[in-house]
């Protein structure tokens, strides 16, 4: 009897490390002899959707031992935030700075973005994506946001009004634009529309950088009190205020400002009520419905120049991807975004509209078909692209703080008449002295 039941015990741990060994979990928390999990997170209701599908598969065809999960939230920060509140955290998300939420700003400034130098660094991306701010967003030498797409947004209109030979030429010089828009004026048109005050963020990167310049952009992204009383910055906003003066402003912009009403304004550009607008490539789907099948065409204008000797310049929009510093694998993280930036991955890009900035990417657009993207990318011909990360600030110092409203939602106080100019500036000199006084250690995270 007590060799049966010392037999019987014997069988059970002998069971019981088998049953142990293959349960075995690996630091990805998934069990030995089955796929890892790679959880990739993004907005719904951006341009990555089906791009985003079709990198998973190829991405898993490519790597067999990974599961590729998808996951798109119309919601992403709130159900990040309450996944990360108990621990759970994704390995790759795609969600862009300068969001209402601020919730990648937040990840950077809790120093929850994971260090992808090494990947930056494997990668074929162009140089001067690599070293901006928006890549190296603590300016510590160190990659932390992987630009996936960039695509040129300047103003926007219908290539049947405005160019050579229509009824109105296309202005070269910021004087020539006012011109334009006294033509337009006299034919009981405007100038000039914006679908909501936000979308003047790439019209703001370039006119800073075609005011002082490169440094003039990085001091007043990273918050150099006294920007605002420089000679630069005054210019600034003089074009602002001109641009949506009584005098060149569509009359109903104000009113359909809003997230309700936007597409109006944009309405007033394919009705011709309006010549121009800031905008995105994003504009040509967005309004299929209600553009002219002929009569009708979109073109990119890049912001006029000073003066007839000036560079010119246009805002070039990124939309970044991002590893969290906590990812569960971040090793196959990793290799996703490489993947992107691989002849592969670029193609896939490439193939539903987007334009990833490798060191040869305007190559890469010459030789596409004929379209929107080849016509959009010309611009780049005639302007240098323009493009800024807000820098960081102390959030805990100034909680009630929204850059957003000061910068942008003021343009509607300002075309509205509620305020001047001058008032306009020095609100902005004020927030900056205000963020200024409240620095943040900028070190990596660890």
């Amino acid at each position: 009897m007590k060799k049966f039941a010392v037999l019987m015990l014997t069988l059970f741990v002998a069971f019981s490390l088998v049953a142990c060994g293959n349960s075995s979990e690996d630091e990805t928390g998934k069990t030995e002899g089955e796929q890892r999990v790679l959880k990739v997170d993004l907005f719904s209701g951006g341009n990555g959707e089906a791009v985003f599908t079709a990198l998973a598969e190829a991405f898993e065809e490519a790597h067999p031992d990974v599961d590729v999960q998808v996951r798109i939230e119309k919601e992403l920060p709130d159900v990040l935030n309450r996944e990360n509140a108990t621990g759970q955290y994704s390995d790759v998300v795609y969600y862009n700075l300068g969001q209402p939420s601020q919730y990648t700003e937040t990840q950077l400034l809790n120093h929850e973005v994971l260090d992808i130098t090494d990947v930056v660094e494997a990668i074929d991306i162009d140089e001067d994506y690599a070293n901006s701010r928006i890549v190296q967003y603590y300016g510590d030498g160190k990659a932390y946001l992987l630009p996936l797409k960039t695509t040129p947004a300047g103003f926007f209109y219908n290539t049947e009004l405005v160019g050579e030979g229509k009824e109105y030429p296309l202005p070269t010089t910021w004087e020539e634009f006012w011109e334009v828009g006294d033509m337009a004026k006299e034919d009981g048109r405007a100038l000039f529309t914006y679908p909501t005050a936000g979308y003047f963020d790439n019209t703001y990167n370039a006119l800073l950088k075609q005011a002082g310049g490169e440094d003039f952009l990085f001091d007043v992204m990273n918050w150099k009190e006294g920007v605002w009383d420089t000679d630069e910055g005054k210019q600034v906003i003089d074009i602002i205020s001109k641009l949506v003066s009584s005098d060149y402003l569509y009359e109903s912009t104000v009113a359909q400002a809003n997230n309700t009403d936007f597409i109006r304004n944009q309405q007033a550009v394919i009705d011709g009520d309006a010549l121009f607008m800031p905008n995105g490539d994003w504009i040509v789907s967005e309004m299929a419905d209600t553009t002219p099948e002929e009569g009708f065409h979109w073109g990119l204008l890049p912001l006029p120049a000073m003066d007839e000797n000036s560079e010119r310049y246009v805002g070039s929009m990124t939309e970044q991807i991002w590893i969290p510093a906590q990812a569960a694998n971040p090793d196959d993280a990793k290799e996703f975004l490489k993947f992107i930036f691989s002849e592969e991955g670029v193609a896939i890009m490439a193939e539903n509209g987007n334009v990833v900035p490798t060191s040869d990417y305007m190559e890469r657009v010459a030789a596409m078909e004929d379209g929107y993207t080849k016509e959009f990318f010309s611009v780049y011909e005639d302007a240098t692209p323009a493009f800024a990360a807000v820098g960081v600030y102390d959030v805990s110092a100034l909680p009630d703080f929204d850059r957003s409203a000061v910068v942008y939602d003021q343009i509607n106080d300002l075309a509205a008449g509620t305020i001047t100019a001058d008032e306009y500036r020095q609100s902005l000199a004020d927030a900056w002295a205000e963020v200024a006084a409240h620095p943040v250690e900028a070190e990596a995270a660890e």
